[in-house]
């Protein structure tokens, strides 16, 4: 092999040899920003749904003094929650809401619903069962 030289006739300095480090931090980079991407998509996809149950169930009980006062049917009182849960976005129908009682006592109603979740890779369903109590208001 025949040593480079320049214009002066010195041998070119030898090349750095690495130690096979070079890319390892932005690799590493990469990585840790598609795992914080994928965080921020899952949450993104699965916070709402647990938003609406809150907010629905928030609902409920600043209602039930009132729909005790006012003596609502049963199929008032169905149709007031379907109303209200698709307000937050959520489909239910009249076979999810359960009535126990609705009398002048007292009102006890039980929603059992789905929430389908597709995070692309993988699709789950998030259950809910929020419930109208009025006996937590005479205690």
């Amino acid at each position: 092999m025949i040593p480079q030289t320049n214009c002066s006739g010195n041998e070119a300095p030898a090349k750095r040899v690495r130690d096979g480090q070079h890319g390892g931090s932005a690799l590493r980079a990469i990585i840790w920003t598609v795992i914080l991407l994928m965080f921020v998509f899952v949450c993104y996809k699965i916070i709402p749904p647990y938003y609406a149950n809150y907010q629905f169930e928030d609902w409920l009980k600043t209602q039930v003094p009132f729909l005790m006062v006012n003596h609502t049917t049963d199929d008032a009182l169905v149709a007031a929650i379907i109303k209200e849960m698709k307000n937050e976005g959520v489909t239910v129908t009249k076979e999810n809401i359960k009535i126990i009682q609705n009398t002048s006592q007292g009102i006890n109603v039980q929603i059992d619903y789905n929430v389908p979740v597709d995070l692309i890779v993988y699709s789950t369903s998030l259950h809910f069962t929020p419930a109208m109590n009025s006996q937590a208001l005479v205690q």
